[in-house]
């Protein structure tokens, strides 16, 4: 993962996690899905990647997140369920950036 990667899935989670009353409309959610499927599974397989044996405690919890998350998508139609679904990726996102970052930190990057 490139600093430039793990800073544009931070913006992405930003973006995802506003207030209620600031979420854009549907089709802006949809493709905020996207961008965050995108950019997740670079950092699954980032995460994916350090040896077990390294893995801070929440890696496997993360890695186990990410793929309900994809396998199972919005759990009900309509718009409500998109934008509970983008904020749900995004906290994964969140995560798996936050593990990555732990590790550079200490400085087995």
């Amino acid at each position: 993962m490139t600093p430039d990667q793990m800073r544009a899935a931070e913006e992405l989670v930003r973006e995802a996690l506003v207030p209620y009353g600031e979420r854009t409309d549907a089709l802006a959610v949809a493709g905020l899905v996207d961008r965050l499927i995108s950019a997740g599974q670079p950092l699954y397989d980032a995460v994916a990647a350090v040896p077990r044996a390294e893995w801070a405690e929440r890696a496997g919890h993360v890695l186990a997140d990410w793929a309900y998350f994809l396998d199972a998508g919005p759990l009900t139609t309509g718009d409500h369920a998109n934008w509970n679904y983008a904020r749900g990726l995004a906290r994964v996102v969140r995560s798996m950036v936050s593990v990555l970052r732990e590790r550079e930190t200490a400085g087995a990057a």
